[in-house]
């Protein structure tokens, strides 16, 4: 069985594969860093995008892996980004804490 993000239509990479994380993604992450601190109940020194997957919605989802620290310890950013005619606004959705750099970016 496919997750979401490798079977539903408009994603940017198969099930499997993410892009490395760009000045678009760099950006979205700057922006909901202080709602992922306020969700986590921490602040991350380091927070910094390694990769990411997209779905298309009314919108667009990013599934973000950011490394938060010099270790191996990553967290896993749902952002969205409204249309253009919305605004093209960034919010924060959700997250998933005590992730590593081999944990695949799933639908959440």
């Amino acid at each position: 069985m496919q997750s979401a993000l490798g079977s539903l239509g408009g994603t940017t990479s198969t099930n499997t594969d993410a892009l490395a994380a760009d000045d678009t993604v760099h950006a979205i992450c700057a922006a909901v860093k202080a709602d992922c601190e306020s969700h986590a109940c921490t602040t991350y020194d380091k927070f910094e995008a390694v990769s990411y997957k997209t779905q298309v919605v009314a919108g667009t989802n990013y599934y973000i892996k950011v490394k938060v620290d010099d270790n191996d310890n990553h967290v896993h950013v749902r952002a969205f980004k409204s249309l253009p005619y919305a605004g093209s606004e960034i919010s924060f959705h959700s997250m998933q804490c005590d992730k590593t750099s081999s944990c695949s970016l799933e639908y959440f």
